[in-house]
């Protein structure tokens, strides 16, 4: 319900998320970088147009920078623009050398548009600007048809290096040189400053100089600053005419200056940043434009300048309108966003107020749902419980009835098996399996018994029958019932009871508690590695027993030591049992008020931990009953106890290797049952020679080493199972031709399908015959595929080897190939052939007496001889040459070998 709530929400959320966006501020499309050279009324005037017609773009981020003059700095800001990556570039460049700065941005890729001045590159996209060759000239024409009765101009010029200052002056003088009534009479260069001008006229003024009439200077500026310097000089201003260009119409700029008869006249130098700015916006759209932009200037005196002021009036009167204008609707704009924005979060809202409505309802409902389905499935876990209860209780029931039952024909198994041990004439192997029945009917009664009285527990059935005695002297008997399995095994076991008083008394229930250490006792021999140590010790402190018990085994992964306790647990690798002996040891624990757990690590071997009280309420001295006799050392059960199957073999097995096949096959029996292998022993001994192995890994070392004829395998194993025996049995060339028998008491046919699966050759249910097992055993030896010839190269050869494995087809080809490539060869022997195909001398003499009923040597021997009869009956050699090119270093053994094998002479094929 939670989960559809939140979904619903994300889903309104990303629906509404792009509305919410929409109405906040659009980032802008285009940066454009402008670059001043310098600040002054002109430039201000431009750069306020630049920001009024950016206005009318508002995809424009328009970003203004001023040098003041400095070529360095002017460097630097367009490098930084260039950097910052914008999307275009004006420039009004302060001198011609600042050219390199503008070529780096160009070949960026980034659109310059230079404005007002030239450089001397031609890299740039576009020009915009007054024709100052013109200005120049046209101011010359004026003053030449004003200066009618002569005049001698001092001329005064911009920066020397910057473009209008050179073009303006060009202009001028092809004017001036034309005209014989005037004339330039000094020349001077000043910084475009008025400040700078009057610095100039002052310095000439205040040495002998060329008389002047008339002062032309390149802009307003400089003319004011030169009329400066003649008024400090005392000079007669009424008889010089100050001209200047750029002609500005603000409050003391060039137009005004010409209108009050301050200035002789000017020259309209216009900005129109409005022309800048649309050039630069087809640019950056990709629309049509020219690459050189001129813009329209005229020429102001006395006669026009109040017209172009009244003009300019208006024109400003209507850009501060626009302006109000502009304001006005950016205002509106921004109030329809605000608007815009507190609908879309009413709806948000409203959207949200329904869909938490919805999801209310739908929560309602699907809680209903989900509590009717609630209900139902805990009616039916309850019934299912019940259910499990009773079958629980039922298959425990038909366990305890059938351990009942068992104890019947165990009795009558037992009795006559102890009758026949008490015969001095049963003696030998008879004796010997009296015996093992005898151990394994006791081991069958205590698991009878194991199994009543973990129904008593589970019945809560289980009472306490409380006896006073010495449990630091109990531990000591109960150990005795351990020592002789121990001992076989170089296990020492150690009591230490020093930390007990030796009148301390214990009051609890001695069985039990025997039990409790019989099971332990029974665990720690059977995971403890020979000459290993199993040590007990007892402590006695504020009336609390302490009993630890530490073996040096292989030990228990931390993660399963919660789990040890649990009835039908038995942890990996665990060697027989039920997975009930832990549990009853608790039970019998708790029912003394007591506790127990395991300490271990891997490797490091582990202790079982018991604290109790040392006595229970509800003793009565009346109903204590004496300990009873020792129990017999027969109820150890040694079945899964780890022992040395080589030391056993080492008196009666056959070393020589090749002798194995002499009259007895090797059978290699590998199971971790002590019992079980004994038993098969007994079973096969008579015609077989017999190898053992406690697990699947020892099995497959030893089945490598001695290449059985057979084996014989348990299934449930440690450390390795029968099935991944028989898989990498099957897969090793040495061994892949040994049929493998496995037994199991896993009977069903799916566990069957996976022993044929993994390669086993026969499957024999427990508990089995016997005689069933020796003649299943015969079947498979007498059944073996055995090659009849490896070197006819005819067609039944090639029948019989289709019938072999994959492996023993790889075997028997690498076999032939190495035999071919080496007849030649006297001194090729059986081990260096055994060398190339990677097999002991052991492992292949077995293997291919295995497959081809012939030993290494003998297959040699034929394979020579085939060959020499071959080359009788189709060469001309003689018989010696035949003789020594298949590898006999003697005719006359050669002829001997040829007449045993075809009972024929060798000549007597020429």
């Amino acid at each position: 319900m939670k989960h559809s709530a939140r979904r619903l929400c994300q889903c309104l959320l990303l629906f509404l998320l792009p509305l919410l966006l929409s109405c906040g501020s659009e980032k802008k499309r285009y940066v454009v970088g402008v670059s001043q050279c310098s600040e002054d009324v002109w430039r201000e005037k431009l750069n306020e147009e630049l920001r009024i017609a950016a206005l009318y773009y508002n995809d424009v981020d328009l970003r203004i920078s001023s040098a003041n003059d400095d070529v360095k700095l002017q460097t630097e800001q367009i490098n930084r623009f260039v950097d910052e990556g914008v999307d275009l570039l004006i420039v009004a460049p302060g001198q011609v050398s600042i050219s390199p700065a503008i070529d780096r941005a160009y070949e960026k890729g980034i659109p310059v548009i230079i404005f007002d001045r030239r450089t001397r590159s031609d890299k740039y996209t576009a020009y915009i600007g007054a024709d100052n060759k013109e200005i120049g000239s046209s101011m010359g024409e004026y003053l030449a048809g004003t200066l009618t009765d002569g005049g001698r101009i001092l001329e005064l010029s911009g920066l020397s290096t910057s473009s209008p200052a050179i073009e303006r002056n060009n202009g001028f003088d092809s004017v001036v040189q034309c005209r014989p009534g005037i004339s330039i009479v000094e020349h001077l260069s000043a910084d475009w400053t008025e400040q700078g001008a009057f610095r100039t006229v002052d310095s000439l003024l205040s040495e002998p100089h060329n008389e002047f009439d008339c002062v032309f200077a390149h802009n307003d500026r400089m003319a004011m600053g030169a009329r400066r310097a003649a008024e400090k000089h005392g000079l007669n201003l009424e008889h010089i005419k100050f001209c200047g260009i750029d002609a500005m119409p603000q409050k003391g700029g060039g137009m005004e200056l010409v209108n009050n008869g301050t200035l002789f006249a000017s020259y309209t130098y216009p900005t129109r940043g409005d022309e800048v700015m649309l050039l630069a916006m087809n640019i950056l759209e990709g629309k049509k434009y020219n690459r050189e932009n001129q813009l329209s200037s005229a020429l102001v005196t006395r006669d026009n300048a109040r017209v172009l002021l009244m003009q300019n009036d208006e024109t400003m009167r209507q850009q501060d309108h626009l302006s109000t204008l502009r304001s006005r609707v950016d205002k509106a704009a921004s109030d329809f966003n605000t608007q815009r924005i507190y609908l879309l979060v009413l709806l948000v809202f409203v959207v949200l107020l329904i869909a938490v409505c919805a999801a209310a309802i739908y929560a309602f409902i699907t809680r209903t749902r989900i509590n009717q389905q609630l209900k139902a499935s805990m009616d039916e876990q309850n019934r299912m419980t019940t259910e499990m209860e009773e079958m629980t209780q039922t298959q425990l029931q038909f366990f305890t009835n059938v351990s009942h039952e068992l104890r019947t024909p165990l009795t009558l198994i037992a009795g006559p098996t102890e009758q026949l041990l008490e015969d001095p004439a049963v003696h030998g192997v008879q004796r010997t399996m009296l015996e093992m029945v005898q151990r394994n009917t006791r081991i069958l009664i205590q698991l009878v018994g194991e199994i009543l009285d973990f129904r008593k527990v589970q019945n809560n059935k289980a009472e306490l029958h409380l006896n006073r005695f010495y449990l630091q002297h109990e531990l000591t008997t109960w150990t005795e019932d351990f020592r002789t399995v121990a001992a076989r095994r170089g296990i020492t076991i150690r009591v230490d009871v020093s930390g007990v008083e030796d009148d301390a008394v214990l009051i609890a229930d001695r069985d039990k508690m025997e039990h409790t250490y019989f099971n332990i006792m029974s665990n720690a021999l059977k995971y403890t590695p020979d000459g290993g140590c199993i040590t007990t010790t007892l402590l006695h402190h504020d009336h609390c027993y302490t009993l630890r018990i530490a073996d040096t085994g292989k030990g228990i992964p931390t993660e399963e030591l919660p789990h040890l306790f649990e009835r039908f647990y038995q942890a990996k690798g665990a060697i027989g049992g039920t997975g009930i002996g832990l549990s009853l040891v608790k039970a019998y624990i708790d029912m003394h008020r007591g506790s127990v757990h395991a300490e271990s690590a891997e490797g490091k071997g582990t202790t079982f931990v018991i604290e109790l009280p040392d006595s229970q309420p509800g003793y009565d001295p009346a109903k204590d009953t004496p300990a009873a006799t020792q129990a017999e050392k027969g109820l150890v059960d040694d079945n899964y106890i780890a022992t040395d199957t080589t030391a056993q073999e080492a008196t009666e097995r056959i070393t020589n290797a090749e002798d194995f096949d002499a009259e007895r096959p090797l059978v290699l029996i590998i199971d971790d049952n002590n019992g079980m292998r004994a038993y098969l022993r007994s079973i096969l001994q008579d015609k077989y020679n017999v190898s053992e192995a406690t697990n699947g890994e020892q099995g497959l070392e030893k089945a490598r080493r001695e290449v059985p004829k057979l084996v014989v395998c348990d299934v449930m194993m440690p450390v390795m199972d029968g099935l991944e025996f028989t898989k990498r049995l099957k897969e090793d060339t040495a061994t892949s031709h040994i049929p493998v028998v496995l037994l199991t008491a896993r009977s069903l046919s799916e566990q069957r399908k996976e022993g044929y699966d993994t390669g086993a050759d026969s499957y024999i249910t427990k508990p089995f015959s016997g005689q069933v097992l020796l003649s299943r055993i015969e079947n498979l030896l007498r059944s073996r595929i055995m090659l009849r010839s490896v070197f006819a190269g005819d067609k039944r050869e090639t029948e019989e080897e289709e019938k072999l494995n994959e492996a023993d087809k790889t075997f028997v080809g690498r076999l032939r190939t190495a035999i071919q490539e080496n007849l030649g060869d006297s001194d090729f022997s059986v081990e260096r052939l055994g060398e190339e195909i990677g097999l002991s001398r052991v492992q292949l003499y077995r293997k291919v007496k295995a497959l081809t009923g012939q030993t290494p040597v003998e297959l040699l021997r034929k394979a020579r001889l085939t060959k020499a009869r071959q080359l009788l009956e189709k060469t001309e050699k003689s018989v010696s040459e035949i003789a020594y090119e298949v590898g006999f270093t003697s005719p006359s053994y050669f002829n001997k070998c040829f007449k045993d094998e075809f009972d024929i002479n060798p000549s007597s094929l020429r």
